[in-house]
């Protein structure tokens, strides 16, 4: 009777073991088939209970800004490429309006004590009617006539050309000095009234005051004229002192001579502007030095030759 108890009792606890052997199996085969989420988030790999996939699944979700914020475009591009730069324009200088005259002829002008002869042309400025300062050209008429000259004077003369009509005479001045036997330009001054006639830009009643101070121009030794053929050009200001420059003067084919004799009847020997200026004792100097030293040098070597062939001798 026992025995049959235990053998019942053993039967009852090995069905129940394959029972509880079967559900735990169907358990496990249960949890393969959770719905796989790596189609959502391939990121992410699987996890092997429910629980740890659905934190998976919010963790690793995409920030729904990211194609927005890629789209935007800043709003300083747009405008900047719009707009163009701004420029400023300078006013271009005034030029000259008026007709240039021909090139000026050669005049000749004899005051007794000075002789003159040259072509020379003024380029000056003038105020316009516009208000704004132009340049203009300017012929010395070689129809000026000899106003005045001062011939007393052995140190300071001047000769004095006008031209124009009465009511607005112009005018020309050359100063010449003498200074240690040499004769040079000391200045120049030229008054001229701009003429509507002659400018038509020109504001009127305008009168221009030109002077040029002498630097060692026209200089020439005592009793000699001054040629030169060549342009030479000369700076001219308001006044001897000033430094700010209105004009210059161009002259050509000039020959001048100052403090001539009573009796003279033209030019003296002519100074060329181009011819050197040394002095004929420079030269003659210079020869009488090399042919000392060449002297020199030959007695040294006479002298030498005649101690080697003395020397000879006496060796025999």
């Amino acid at each position: 009777m026992f025995a049959s108890k235990l053998l019942t009792c053993s039967a009852l606890l090995m069905l129940s073991g394959a029972v509880l052997s079967q559900k735990f199996i169907s358990l496990a085969d249960a949890e393969f088939k959770i719905p796989d989420t790596s189609s959502e988030h391939p990121s992410q790999e699987t996890s092997s209970t429910s629980t740890s996939t659905s934190t998976t699944s919010t963790t690793t979700k995409k920030p729904t800004t990211s194609s927005s914020t890629s789209t935007v475009t800043p709003l300083t591009s747009s405008t900047t490429s719009t707009e163009s730069p701004k420029t400023t324009t300078t006013p271009a200088p005034v030029t000259t309006t008026t007709k240039a005259p021909p090139a000026p002829s050669v005049g000749t002008w004899n005051a007794s004590c000075i002789v003159l002869q040259m072509a020379a042309e003024v380029n000056f400025t003038y105020e316009a009617k516009d208000g704004n300062f132009t340049h203009g050209l300017y012929n010395i008429p070689s129809t000026a006539s000899i106003e005045d000259s001062d011939c007393t004077s052995q140190t300071i003369q001047f000769i004095h050309l006008n031209w124009g009509p009465e009511t607005s005479k112009q005018s020309f001045l050359m100063y010449f000095d003498k200074k240690n036997d040499t004769t040079e330009l000391s200045s120049i001054q030229i008054h001229l009234n701009v003429l509507t006639e002659d400018f038509p830009n020109a504001k009127e009643n305008q009168t221009i005051q030109l002077i040029h101070r002498g630097a060692g121009e026209f200089k020439t030794p005592d009793k000699m004229s001054y040629h030169c053929t060549r342009v030479q050009k000369m700076n001219l200001t308001e006044t001897l002192d000033a430094k700010q420059l209105i004009g210059s003067i161009s002259v050509r084919d000039v020959q001048v001579e100052a403090f001539l004799a009573a009796n003279a009847t033209g030019f003296s020997v002519v100074h060329d502007c181009d011819s050197s200026e040394t002095s004929d004792v420079v030269p003659i100097a210079v020869g009488i030095a090399l042919a000392a030293l060449i002297l020199v040098v030959l007695i040294s070597y006479l002298c030498a030759r005649r101690r080697s062939t003395s020397r000879g001798y006496m060796s025999f």
